[in-house]
């Protein structure tokens, strides 16, 4: 069995509901660029969960955030031993990043590998929408000089949709389905979202989570 079909099979063990491989380096910060693969591995939230949310997010909900969150490290830290051990170099990128020079970005955008691994496409929203469990997901990449297959890319396809739009009680998104070369300012406004979050969610998380635009999106229920 080779050494990829192993991770794969580890991480469907430990809870990954999804996997896929692809070629990213024309998207990597300079500091990555020697690692231009990618590995993208997910986790699904409960429909039970996402449709418990209406005007605020609720602590089940959030509690989910965190536990999947640390389970997606916790695999992402193993799928890098795995490929370290084999004489590859390899780093994860936490689910959860945190920049202290830029609130509203991380090292590294989970959406690339995803998408360009053909496991969905970016709507409306900004969020990574899967193709078969919508955006009601969790990500996190795993970079590496191994050589990786590419996958195919699955068609962007909100249509004329426009519920995540109308849900959003912070007006940060705006309406705008996003090219393949998007400036996230164009489909929506993270600080308009943090603050809202912020100001008006800090009794679940502190703040720092929502989840109405994924509750609202059609491909989540």
């Amino acid at each position: 069995m080779d050494l990829i079909t192993r991770i794969e099979q580890k991480m469907h063990v430990n809870g990954i509901a999804f996997f896929g491989t692809a070629y990213i380096r024309e998207c990597l910060p300079k500091e990555f660029s020697h690692l231009p693969y990618s590995i993208t591995i997910g986790m699904r939230y409960p429909k039970t969960v996402i449709r418990q949310i209406d005007k605020a997010p609720t602590k089940e909900y959030f509690h989910q955030y965190r536990t999947m969150n640390a389970n997606l490290d916790r695999c992402g830290i193993l799928a890098q031993s795995m490929l370290l051990n084999e004489g590859f170099e390899a780093v994860y990128i936490p689910a959860s990043q945190s920049d202290p020079k830029n609130e509203f970005s991380g090292a590294l955008s989970h959406k690339i590998g995803a998408v360009k691994s053909g496991l969905g496409f970016v709507g409306k929203s900004n969020l990574f929408i899967h193709k078969d469990y919508g955006p009601a997901v969790r990500l996190l990449t795993v970079l590496t000089d191994m050589k990786l297959p590419e996958g195919k890319k699955t068609k962007a396809d909100c249509g004329d949709c426009d519920k995540c739009f109308k849900a959003c009680p912070a007006g940060a998104i705006h309406n705008v389905m996003p090219s393949d070369d998007y400036n996230r300012d164009d489909v929506l406004s993270p600080e308009k979202c943090s603050y809202f979050m912020k100001t008006k969610f800090q009794h679940i998380g502190r703040g720092s989570v929502c989840g109405i635009c994924i509750r609202a999106c059609p491909y989540s229920v």
